[in-house]
């Protein structure tokens, strides 16, 4: 059974990497509702803590790119 679990969400991932963009996420939603609803999985709550980094590195991203600098992602942000 948990292989069969395994092989579900492998196969999300790589269905929303070749779609690339929006379509990962849809197929990651994908993979969760199939695991919950076909496998009976009870989900857990959000990282939280994971969503705020992202939120901070994409908010840094944002006031960088504003502010007329460029992110070489090796070297950092050079203006």
């Amino acid at each position: 059974m948990i292989a069969l679990q395994f092989l579900v969400v492998i196969a999300a991932i790589l269905l929303g990497a070749r779609l690339s963009g929006v379509g990962l996420g849809v197929m990651g939603g994908l993979g969760l509702a199939i695991l919950v609803f076909i496998f009976g999985l009870r989900p857990t709550t959000a990282p939280i803590d994971v969503m705020l980094m992202i939120l901070a590195v994409i908010t840094t991203a944002g006031c960088l790119q504003a502010a007329g600098c460029r992110w070489d992602g090796v070297f950092g942000a050079y203006c």
